[in-house]
């Protein structure tokens, strides 16, 4: 008898954290195809349908295609573009992508989202690129 209510219980911890991993995927999926159509670009509408209000703003039709214009003439063709890092905070996520691309070998792509419920939208996005070494070596002088 003992070993069946281990099981059940068992049984019954493995298919509630189940449902929770299963939760966040959902949303981590969401975040990740937002991410992809915004730095594809095209169509406007379809993407700042995917940003919150605040983004919007800062984000309107001329801002994004000079954005999108910026990237291809700095980076050229990414070569890659990997999620390594995502935090998940009470109602927002930050997801960090390392991209390495024809001009810049290597830099990070921040994206963050703000949850609404299990809907997230594109709060922000930004790029870090590596310092160069002669700014290293002004900046130990």
């Amino acid at each position: 008898m003992k070993k069946f209510l281990m099981a059940v219980a068992m049984m019954l911890m493995l298919a509630f954290s189940a449902v929770c991993s299963a939760s966040n995927g959902k949303v981590l999926d969401e975040e990740e195809a937002i991410a992809a159509k915004f730095l594809a670009g095209g169509n406007y509408k379809a993407v700042s349908a995917l940003m919150t209000a605040d983004m919007q703003k800062n984000w309107d039709e001329k801002a994004y295609s000079n954005f999108q214009a910026q990237i291809a003439k700095d980076f050229g063709k990414l070569t890659t573009n990997q999620l390594i890092i995502v935090e998940k905070h009470k109602e927002a996520d930050v997801l960090l992508y390392q991209v390495a691309s024809q001009n810049i070998p290597a830099a990070r792509f921040i994206y963050l989202f703000k949850l609404n419920g299990e809907k997230p939208l594109l709060e922000d996005f930004s790029v870090m690129l590596p310092q160069k070494k002669q700014e290293e070596a002004k900046a130990q002088k």
